[in-house]
């Protein structure tokens, strides 16, 4: 399961929300991204191509892609895997992408390192998570907690 922390969140390898609330871009440092991966065996380097779908409602869209990836020790991996990345996808704060588009979509395609798509049946991505990182995001929470657990000493 991804973490709560991953403000949208969804079951399979797509998940979609709005950008509307994210207009002001000037604060944006990223994109945080997480793949929950479920895999019976294999032996290769994973690689998760994150390709983010930008929409808007006049039918324009416009994809930027980017990459988590992994170097397994192990010959073959026999569990469920988290992937868990940022991506400060410049291109779309250049490209005041938050201004020209209202939807964004984020798909995770597990490869291997040599480009192959993993069979749905040896891997696949069950559940994904995307936050949109501002330059302030997470610090008022994280007094919040801090300010709770002193409370409770």
């Amino acid at each position: 399961m991804s973490p709560e922390w991953f403000s949208h969140q969804s079951w399979g390898s797509i998940v979609t929300f709005q950008l509307s609330s994210y207009r002001d871009s000037s604060e944006f440092l990223g994109f945080c991204l997480c793949a929950v991966i479920a895999s019976y065996s294999f032996s290769r380097d994973l690689v998760i191509i994150c390709t983010y779908h930008f929409r808007n409602e006049h039918g324009d869209s416009h994809d930027l892609y980017c990459y988590l990836h992994e170097k397994f020790d192990e010959r073959c991996i026999y569990s469920d895997l988290i992937f868990v990345g940022f991506d400060p996808c410049l291109v779309a704060k250049e490209k005041d992408m938050f201004s020209k588009y209202s939807e964004v979509s984020v798909e995770f395609q597990p490869k291997d390192f040599y480009g192959n798509f993993f069979l749905l049946d040896c891997c696949q991505v069950v559940e994904c998570g995307v936050r949109l990182l501002h330059a302030n995001d997470g610090l008022e929470a994280m007094f919040q907690a801090k300010r709770a657990n002193v409370a409770r000493q």
